[in-house]
């Protein structure tokens, strides 16, 4: 279980690249408006909304000024052991669903979870967790939302056939963000999915909107914001940790891409974001 507070100022371009896991992940927004993309579809979520991203989802956030979002990323075993009745009955059919994602707005059954949400992120953010509390939150939160999603919600994923991109582009994916530090091309990041460039190419344009390379850049900057904000390294060092050997280079990539140089950047980054705990 890992709990962060992303806000999209800290993020190149305010954007939170497309990315995937096999955890689910519970996302509020407690400040600004946010962009959400889950698969092909598009959500606008305000200050005060969330959603739950099922697992294996390709998703992707973006701001046109700023958003402030708490999040827990939590394995599909957090709430109850594999082997268990509990997992079996109320976590794998949703695990398995064709269904991408639920979205809370402040109404009904839905602002009842954004409430218990406010708790839960409170209660993550302390210095002194409660993990039972933590745990009994998740519980109360996943019961709720099985409880209003419909038969044809929870239709089993092995039901449709994926396309041929839809399986290749997480792969495409996760070799980028394992082999992003060193020189690799858009002929290996095709060669990860064995298909030709040319199909790499095309299915990163239909499906995510730019080409391999162009990610590959957009999340090496992403993971040099992120050393920027955290350490003290030396952009030198920073340059290299990105898979940039020539540090003017990639001061001169950083600059058109972020705006500011990246020493510039850091000094800005050092502010800190206040939990705000609240989502009404």
């Amino acid at each position: 279980m890992e709990f962060y507070i992303d806000d999209t100022r800290k993020f190149y371009n305010n954007d939170i690249n497309w990315h995937w896991h096999k955890e689910f992940e519970i996302i509020c927004v407690s400040e600004g408006t946010v962009t959400c993309q889950v698969e092909q579809k598009t959500y606008t979520l305000h200050s005060g909304e969330g959603i739950f991203i099922n697992s294996g989802m390709l998703h992707h956030f973006t701001a046109e000024n700023y958003g402030v979002m708490p999040n827990i990323v939590f394995s599909p075993t957090f709430l109850a052991p594999g082997e268990s009745l509990i997992y079996k009955k109320y976590i794998l059919p949703l695990e398995n669903a064709m269904l991408p994602c639920v979205i809370f707005k402040q109404q009904t059954w839905q602002k009842h979870i954004l409430d218990l949400c406010g708790q839960l992120f409170l209660n993550l953010a302390s210095p002194e967790r409660q993990e039972l509390l933590i745990h009994n939150l998740l519980s109360e939160i996943w019961l709720i939302m099985t409880e209003h999603l419909s038969p044809e919600q929870l239709t089993p994923r092995s039901s449709v056939l994926p396309s041929h991109s839809e399986r290749m582009i997480p792969i495409m994916l996760e070799y980028i963000q394992t082999h992003y530090a060193a020189p690799i091309s858009l002929t290996d990041i095709a060669a990860a999915a064995n298909i030709s460039p040319n199909t790499a190419l095309r299915y990163f344009r239909e499906n995510i909107g730019i080409s391999p390379v162009e990610y590959l850049i957009q999340y090496r900057i992403s993971i040099a914001c992120k050393i920027l904000r955290e350490s003290s390294d030396k952009i030198a060092s920073v340059s290299v940790r990105v898979g940039y050997d020539n540090v003017s280079y990639f001061c001169r990539i950083f600059k058109k891409l972020v705006g500011k140089s990246p020493s510039q950047y850091r000094t800005e980054a050092k502010s800190s974001v206040n939990f705000p705990g609240k989502f009404s």
